[in-house]
């Protein structure tokens, strides 16, 4: 149960900081300013991974892991982060690690 409240969490708070911060035009001219505030570091780093399409790969990577027996801790992570890249439109990838860390997870959990 904890491990769906954190992936559920995740989810969320990856929604509401990429509807806040990121999906607005007027942030991109906000964070090229000189005296940038300080959430463009992680709105630059979630374009960044999101361009490099490592949302996915990351996603794909623990979903692999996950299906072939790592720890149980891996199955929802590689599930949060696959979530992450459908967000992030690296949805290939992060529905592929999705799909394999959850059905890691469900097997698993019985």
């Amino acid at each position: 149960m904890v491990a769906v409240a954190a992936v559920v969490l995740w989810v969320a708070g990856l929604m509401a900081f990429r509807a806040v911060y990121v999906e607005p035009r007027e942030w991109a001219a906000i964070c090229a300013a000189d005296a940038a505030p300080l959430v463009c570091v992680p709105r630059g780093a979630l374009l960044w991974l999101q361009h490099f399409y490592l949302w996915g790969v990351a996603a794909l990577g623990l979903g692999i892991w996950a299906f072939v027996g790592a720890p149980m801790a891996v199955g929802p992570a590689a599930v949060g982060l696959g979530v992450a890249g459908v967000i992030n439109y690296n949805a290939t990838w992060g529905m592929l690690g999705a799909a394999l860390g959850g059905w890691a997870w469900f097997v698993r959990r019985g």
